[in-house]
């Protein structure tokens, strides 16, 4: 009752004419006008505006039925068709709302869909079809056969500084079953997951990804698989090597101009204690390389001499090192 009546005497303050007294609404008051305003002016733009032509694109649904389920699609049909109409405003609501679906009993072959969606379209009242993508689609099946293709990651990860990824990066499982169309899987090679994005790790990792599914093909067993991986904390060190040559002819002999390489590296933190009291690398060069070689400098090889260790190559210096044979007497 109380707020009957406030609402009573707020109107007649409102409507009432005075020319002794001039009417202050509150806050909550003109809120309420505000909104009765804005709900007349939304409905009288409605009214003048949805009664006049206007073009959209909808996006329509395709349905492909009665086909057996031992055949499967050499190239899957879209699953959508984009149509563009134009009608009065208020029609084009209604099938942008529930827009239909078209179904398409399997028939090999080329299929008309713009004429399937003109008569689908046809139900509406006033609404014209100017345009249908695709306008033509081929149907075409197989017997379904299967195959086991290795699961291959797909990363994105940026690592913090002085981070790197040790050993191989394990996924589990490791390969999945695929059915399909013959002529589909044969050239299929490996299933990829969804992109896993990592930024600034420094831990190791261990993700559940789902697997990407090609157009036409169904995975059978699996839908996912975990992604893992080792990070750890490298440093830097360096170490200087003698330059030797391999495979030069008895009694002739190849001479370095410098002897010495340095070549510098990374390792796991770790591990780095080991490596100062290991022989890390060796540096040579082919006596071949000097036998094409026209310009009196060559590029040295470097190789690791141990697998015990996670070695990261950084730098040699120099690059390029100048030599001279020595002739046999």
């Amino acid at each position: 009752m109380a707020n009957n009546s406030r609402i009573k005497n707020w109107v007649s303050r409102l409507f009432r004419a005075s020319d002794t007294e001039t009417t202050y609404l509150h806050k909550g008051e003109i809120a309420v006008v505000f909104l009765i305003a804005f709900f007349i002016a939304i409905s009288m733009w409605l009214l003048v505006n949805m009664s006049k032509e206007y073009s959209l694109t909808i996006s329509v649904p395709i349905q492909v039925t009665d086909y057996s389920e031992d055949m499967a699609f050499v190239s899957a049909p879209p699953e959508n068709a984009r149509v563009g109409v134009n009608g009065e405003g208020w029609n084009l609501l209604s099938i942008y709302r529930n827009p239909p679906e078209i179904t398409i009993p399997y028939s090999e072959g080329e299929v008309d869909i713009s004429e399937i969606v003109q008569r689908e379209v046809g139900t509406y009242t006033d609404i014209n079809v100017h345009k249908v993508e695709p306008s033509r689609i081929t149907l075409q099946m197989e017997p379904k056969s299967s195959i086991r293709v290795p699961i291959r990651p797909d990363l994105d990860v940026q690592l913090r500084a002085q981070y790197e990824i040790v050993g191989r990066v394990r996924v589990t499982p490791d390969s999945v079953t695929v059915i399909g169309a013959q002529s589909a899987i044969d050239t299929l090679r490996s299933i990829s997951t969804e992109t896993l994005r990592l930024r600034n790790v420094q831990n190791s990792v261990e993700r559940s990804v789902a697997l990407t599914e090609p157009d036409g093909l169904a995975l059978q067993d699996v839908s996912e698989a975990r992604v893992s991986f080792q990070v750890t904390e490298f440093t830097e060190g360096d170490v200087r090597v003698p330059l030797r040559a391999r495979n030069v002819p008895e009694g002739w002999e190849i001479r370095f101009n410098p002897t010495i390489l340095t070549i510098r590296y990374q390792v796991p933190i770790d591990q780095f204690s080991a490596a100062q009291e290991m022989v890390l690398y060796e540096a040579f060069v082919n006596y071949s390389d000097i036998l094409r070689d026209t310009t009196g400098v060559v590029t040295p090889r470097v190789e690791p001499v141990t697998d015990e260790l996670d070695l990261r190559l950084q730098s040699i210096q120099p690059r390029r090192v100048s030599y001279f044979q020595v002739v046999p007497e």
